[in-house]
């Protein structure tokens, strides 16, 4: 009897503590207010390299001075999703990226600079290649969806 009482206790112990933790995960609004977003990156070459992740939280300060930056190692599969975090107050976000097939830290390009692995952007990309305005999203609790190139 007592040991049938003690496994009901570590059972009810047991669920209290997943539905608290469940009831205390933070859903993706709170995510966002918490300076994070939830990100998904499509068309990942699997195992190749790292992909190069880079959020920025201005027109000002696109391509120069990044809110945060991520390397992360290309996994099995073509469809990636993490957490881009350190993006503070931020309402919107542009975010940059590129898989490295080559692990040399820079976006390799051919002769006339066009790029030569496979690239990203945050919104929608323009032809000749992401902007600031091309490439803000608001940070709402959203999933953030990136196309790499083929």
């Amino acid at each position: 009897m007592k040991q049938s009482t003690a496994l009901s206790a570590v059972f009810t112990t047991t669920a209290v503590a997943l539905v608290s933790a469940a009831l205390l995960a933070p859903s993706p609004a709170a995510a966002a207010q918490d300076g994070c977003a939830q990100v998904e990156v499509q068309n990942v070459r699997p195992k190749q390299g790292l992909l190069m992740v880079a959020a920025f939280a201005s027109a000002d300060t696109y391509r120069k001075k990044p809110l945060s930056q991520l390397r992360l190692e290309a996994g099995d599969s073509a469809t990636m999703r993490f957490q881009v975090c350190g993006l503070g107050a931020s309402t919107e976000v542009a975010l940059t990226l590129f898989q490295d097939l080559d692990s040399d830290g820079r976006m390799g390009t051919n002769l006339v600079g066009m790029p030569s692995e496979p690239w990203g952007s945050s919104g929608t990309p323009g032809t000749f290649g992401p902007s600031w305005e091309t490439g803000r999203v608001k940070l709402d609790g959203t999933l953030i969806v990136v196309k790499m190139s083929l």
